[in-house]
């Protein structure tokens, strides 16, 4: 299983190794993929295979679970954690290699999955991680002014790399940030370039347009030519596979991105700048990254046969952040990672797709299988049962198992694992579709935005009147409308309102220059 944006390279076929890549619907079983030796696929489709009882998944020898440090992810590591349990109860004589290169406790994971600790310090190129401040880019073990050629820190360091025929990596903390550093080094950036990468650029800005016709492509076009470009999950995959191929060859020149493309996408420059250590949260405001995020970001240093070394840098404004950014990221080690299944929302799809493939007949089998977990491993005294027991209620509830001591799913439960989405979402689905007055296309839209699966827009400030109005033009095509005297609820209603509106936009075709 390799996560989402990792490449496989080699040509297998001369060796005569057949490898295939399992993609697209999670619903699907793929069976003709069997036929092959290697199949790549993220953790998420490697369960939903499972979960549609795919019938080569009994014959897997060898699982490469890599970045398993993902495990630690509130949203994809339940999913990643319950996959290499089934499969190794699936396959108990399969091996298992799992990799990652910043995990605190492997010692634990190893234990875990009864495997063997092999810890490597062995870089393909010398990594050097250090603080910029005050004109001087400062490591372990040495310094290097920089030339101050330009009023911001971030592209003064760029132009430095450039200087050496490197290239750079500038982290951002968020998409409109790293479009708006590669606007900036645009100018800077273009008077590096030869005729030749100018042409070439030319000719990939060309293709972005041809691909795209929204105001995003039209500013990324705009950078390329230039020789900059950013790099985020808003864009479409062609327009970021002309980036990354664009990259590769040497000729853009830096890219801006979010963390995103720190996330086992295989493209390294000689120096990765991370503009901002610190990331939003809804909760607590602007908050320091994990030592965890920044060892990912800083190992995209150093492009293997093309630098002598590769560099990262955090940016320090003051003489104070510079002592925290020593302290806590460059002589820091990863911290531990740690199960995220022990909730109700995680566990609920996990039990349900559990017992719908047969993993678990009764409650027994159930609760051995769970305490196979890397959560079980890790809280050993948690209090398993009764977390379990509250999905089991809820799913005998909703119709999703039969309504007896035995654990077998009915045709709903079975449905419902096999289109891979929370059992919640499912089931609010299934009473609005009973209460509903009548089913328009918003009824259907606005049910789906209602779910946990779904992530919602954000309302701002300008949308309340307008969404709020539009709520009151066709309250009889709602389920149900909260009070608006109950302000959380509404608001996050409105927020609902909102995404089933851009769905309902994007059904009926309309221009995509609208939402740019």
């Amino acid at each position: 299983m390799l996560p989402r944006n990792s490449g496989v390279f080699g040509n297998f076929s001369e060796l005569g190794i057949r490898v295939g890549i399992s993609t697209g619907d999670y619903d699907l079983r793929d069976e003709g993929l069997g036929v092959n030796d290697i199949i790549v696929a993220t953790s998420e489709k490697t369960d939903s295979l499972l979960r549609n009882e795919t019938a080569w998944m009994q014959e897997i020898s060898v699982v490469v679970a890599d970045e398993v440090h993902l495990i630690d992810s509130p949203d994809r590591g339940p999913t990643l954690e319950v996959t290499l349990a089934k499969l190794r109860k699936m396959n108990p004589s399969c091996q298992i290699l799992a990799l990652s290169a910043t995990v605190g406790n492997a010692d634990e994971l190893a234990a875990w999955l009864k495997a063997e600790l092999v810890v490597s310090e062995w870089r393909p190129t010398e990594l050097l991680e250090g603080v910029f401040f005050n004109g001087t880019f400062y490591c372990k073990d040495r310094e290097k002014p920089i030339e101050q050629s330009t009023k911001d820190e971030a592209v003064n360091l760029a132009l430095d790399t450039l200087k050496k025929d490197g290239q750079c990596l500038v982290f951002e903390s968020s998409r409109k940030n790293c479009m708006a550093f590669a606007k900036k080094a645009a100018s800077t950036v273009k008077k590096t370039l030869s005729a030749e990468d100018r042409n070439v650029l030319a000719g990939i800005a060309d293709e972005i347009l041809e691909n795209s016709e929204t105001d995003t492509s039209t500013n990324l076009a705009a950078c390329i030519r230039s020789g900059t470009s950013f790099h985020h999950a808003g864009l479409t995959t062609p327009l970021r596979e002309l980036v990354e191929d664009g990259f590769r060859a040497g000729k853009i020149k830096l890219i801006s991105s979010t963390p995103t493309l720190a996330a086992g996408l295989n493209l390294p420059a000689r120096r990765v700048i991370i503009r901002n250590y610190r990331r939003y949260s809804s909760e607590d405001g602007m908050q320091p990254i994990p030592v965890l995020e920044y060892k990912q970001m800083a190992g995209r240093a150093g492009r293997p046969r093309l630098d002598p070394y590769g560099e990262a840098v955090l940016v320090a404004k003051s003489y104070k952040e510079f002592v925290f950014l020593f302290e806590n990221y460059i002589e820091a080690n990863a911290e531990d990672i740690w199960s995220k299944l022990g909730t109700e929302n995680a566990l609920r799809t996990h039990v349900l797709s559990t017992i719908s493939n047969g993993f678990a007949r009764t409650y027994d089998e159930l609760m051995d299988f769970l305490e196979a977990t890397f959560f079980a491993f890790q809280y050993s005294n948690f209090g398993l049962s009764t977390v379990v027991n509250e999905c089991l209620n809820f799913l005998r509830q909703e119709g999703m198992i039969e309504k007896n001591d035995a654990l077998i799913p009915t045709s709903f439960g079975k449905l419902v694992s096999r289109l891979y989405i929370d059992p919640l979402s499912a089931a609010r689905i299934a009473k609005g579709l009973k209460e509903a007055k009548g089913l328009s296309e918003l009824t259907l839209l606005h049910l789906v935005c209602s779910t946990p699966d779904m992530r919602l827009l954000y309302m701002r400030s300008h949308d309340y009147q307008d969404i709020n109005d539009y709520v009151m033009a066709h309250e009889s095509e709602f389920v149900k409308v909260p009070s608006p005297f109950d302000t959380t609820e509404y608001e996050w209603f409105l927020g609902e309102v909102k995404t089933s509106l851009l769905l309902l936009d994007w059904v009926h075709e309309k221009s995509e220059t609208r939402f740019a």
